[in-house]
């Protein structure tokens, strides 16, 4: 089987090269989500040729390069170090790993006009390096976010059809159920996405050896691999609550109140002593925070609780690699795991994140919550999310009658269908990200 790991962020690649006014391209993202691969590839396709330089690796022409912000110097430094190259329009140069030399970030500003070749960087915990960075080049860069792979970029590394995908969106517009073979089959695909996760190496490792042990095993090593991060980009002291903010999201999960607290991390501490840590966590792009809403009224954003949130894993994958192997085995096959229902509001909050998506929780009492709230085609939408086929809610319904909102979502394993007369879509969540792409964009 031919694994072809396949990127939708490709497209977004080609969209910066064909702009008639694009500057330096910064890309951010986790660790090993596929950065380096997929600029390697979008190089090789679309130049004549490339320059890869990795500013942790190479620390004598970074040093040569943080002493300058003038393109003219800096380009010679590159010329002399790269004898042969031709540094024009056909050449792309990428700066890899660029949050280890913070004065060529300040120089990207420079760049833009007066340098020959296009200009790609990227880099690990590069959103941790950005939040200390005081002279950012604001207005002089383009940005994009890579996340982990969707299920849509798994279905690709599985080589199905593309006819497969067109039914599904066929399906979200009719709102008609698939045939109960093809929508069984996905339900079972994006289960073992959802154990997989969306880490490149992890799939890999998984669609060649169809092993879940083996993936599990890069799983927990990534997780490992993030520690030295942790260390090496903040002091010693803030390395270990960082840590422990990180280790404790499952138990925070597992409560029947998700809520994260900072006595479940360590007993006695609090906010103050643990804030700065889930900030790391958040510009390293390892979590996701999902602020309570204070009320239900646009926009949105204006009405969420600072202080109270969840705190979600960037990948559900790498979730589910920090629960005991019994509770792996239970959650495939389908037994009852105190972590299943955290685990599928997981992959719907990391899905809506990678969607570009703002969105939130509502805790209208203690006994009632709506997963999430999010607006789409400029309408107010709530989402139920369920891990099985029992769909039976209160929640939502009381939250129907009181704001009656344009469009409700109830994501679970069943298969599509739409309640006309509450304009509530049953949506396999199989379907979110498709739902999501489909969503009028403003102009």
């Amino acid at each position: 089987m031919v694994i072809e790991m396949k990127r939708s962020i490709y497209n977004d690649l080609i969209k910066w090269k064909n702009s008639s006014n694009r500057k330096p391209l910064m890309i951010t993202g986790v660790r090993q989500c596929g950065k380096t691969f997929i600029i390697r590839e979008f190089a090789k396709n679309e130049y004549l040729d490339y320059i890869e330089i990795n500013l942790e690796k190479d620390l004598k022409l970074n040093k040569e390069l943080s002493k300058t912000h003038d393109p003219k110097e800096i380009l010679d430094i590159l010329k002399l170090s790269f004898m042969g190259k031709n540094f024009d329009d056909k050449t792309l140069v990428f700066f890899d790993e660029i949050q280890a030399c913070p004065d060529l970030i300040t120089a990207l500003k420079f760049l833009k006009e007066d340098f020959p070749s296009d200009i790609i960087c990227s880099g690990s915990l590069l959103g941790v390096a950005l939040s200390k960075t005081t002279s950012f080049p604001v207005g002089y860069i383009d940005r994009l976010v890579m996340y982990p792979m969707s299920f849509k970029e798994f279905l690709w590394a599985l080589n199905i059809d593309e006819a497969i995908l067109e039914k599904i969106k066929e399906a979200i517009k009719t709102q008609t159920p698939l045939s109960s073979v093809l929508h069984d089959r996905l339900n079972e695909l994006f289960k073992r996405y959802v154990v997989v996760g969306g880490m490149p190496e992890v799939i890999k490792t998984y669609l060649e050896n169809n092993s879940f042990s083996e993936s599990l095993k890069i799983q927990r090593r990534l997780v490992e691999d993030y520690l030295p991060d942790m260390v090496k980009y903040s002091s010693n002291s803030e390395a270990e609550k960082i840590a422990e903010c990180f280790s404790s999201i499952p138990l925070q999960l597992a409560k029947e109140n998700q809520k994260f607290q900072y006595s479940i991390v360590k007993k006695g501490y609090n906010a103050r002593y643990y804030d700065n840590s889930l900030r790391w966590l958040e510009d390293a792009g390892m979590i996701i925070k999902v602020h309570r809403l204070a009320k239900i009224e646009k926009p949105l954003k204006a009405y969420l609780e600072l202080a109270v949130f969840k705190v979600f894993m960037l990948d559900s994958g790498l979730l589910v690699s920090q629960l005991e192997d019994s509770d792996i085995k239970q959650l495939l096959n389908e037994g009852m795991t105190t972590y299943k229902g955290a685990i599928y509001e997981n992959i719907v909050a990391q899905t809506l994140r990678s969607k570009g998506k703002h969105f939130y929780y509502f805790e209208p009492s203690q006994h009632s919550e709506i997963d999430f709230v999010m607006e789409y085609n400029g309408k107010i939408c709530p989402i139920e999310v369920k891990s099985s086929l029992n769909t039976a809610s209160r929640a939502l319904s009381n939250f129907i009658a009181k704001y009656d909102p344009d469009i409700a979502i109830r994501l679970s394993k069943k298969n599509f269908g739409k309640d006309e007369a509450r304009n509530v879509f049953f949506l396999p969540l199989y379907a979110l990200e498709f739902l999501l792409e489909m969503e009028e964009k403003l102009i």
